[in-house]
């Protein structure tokens, strides 16, 4: 492997039986499915970044998870000091993506600013949003704290680590470019939750601009990725043709 790349490693933290209406847009009849929840730990040397927090155990116990992980527990089995970790990337602010931010009270997190304003304006003006959203204060603290770098658009958070913000599933949702031994590869976030999303090209169920979730999927595809690691399927890494 090229010591200058990144090395993703993949920290399933639960499980849950999902209906498949949820994830694919107009596509799919009401059945169950099975989802896993994730957060992904990139190294490059002794150089860390963590991209999502995955849910609280509490919080997902409320939701209906099982096999729950701490998240704490799950970086000290890849032997990495939480405290260690000094940059958190968000790829959006839903609770299962952000909501165990506070596991890190000194590191530095990466937000889109459209993600931001919305989760300060609209994504509390209704149910239909709301519920995706979960520790309002201590998020909303977590913005004020001068911890929190608001980016637009593209940003090099490293060479050979990029966020691109695509939207869709929701206003400030990012991607994350990592070029790694293989090639390129993208963790999506929930953009792209399930491989079949990216495969045939069907936005995710759960959105807030079907366009800008359309168009996301043709961002991934465009990359070219040898790899990419979508939201919830239950498999972690799918592999494509170079």
């Amino acid at each position: 492997m090229d010591s200058g790349s990144w090395r993703i490693e993949v920290m399933e933290l639960a499980r849950r039986t999902a209906h498949r209406s949820w994830f694919y847009y107009l596509s799919e009849e009401q059945g169950p499915l099975e989802i896993a929840y994730r957060a992904w730990l990139l190294r490059r040397g002794t150089d860390c970044v963590l991209v999502d927090t995955g849910p609280p155990v509490e919080e997902a116990a409320r939701r209906g998870l099982r096999d729950v992980v701490r998240l704490e527990a799950a970086l000290c089995a890849l032997g990495v000091d939480p405290a260690e970790i000094s940059d958190v990337v968000l790829t959006h602010l839903h609770w299962d993506h952000a909501a165990s931010a506070d596991v890190f009270p000194h590191a530095r997190f990466y937000v889109q600013r459209r993600e931001i304003e919305f989760f300060r304006g609209l994504a509390y003006d209704h149910p239909a949003t709301a519920r995706f959203f979960s520790h309002r204060q201590m998020l909303s603290e977590l913005l004020d704290s001068g911890r929190v770098e608001s980016i637009e658009g593209e940003y090099a958070l490293r060479n050979g680590l990029r966020l691109l913000q695509v939207g869709g599933h929701t206003p400030g949702s990012q991607l994350v470019a990592v070029q790694t031994g293989e090639g390129l590869a993208v963790i999506t976030g929930d953009a792209v939750p399930l491989n079949r999303n990216y495969t045939d090209l069907i936005p995710n169920g759960i959105l807030v601009n079907v366009v800008d979730a359309v168009a996301a999927l043709k961002t991934v595809r465009a990359l070219h990725p040898v790899a990419i690691y979508t939201g919830h399927d239950v498999e972690s890494k799918l592999r494509l043709m170079p």
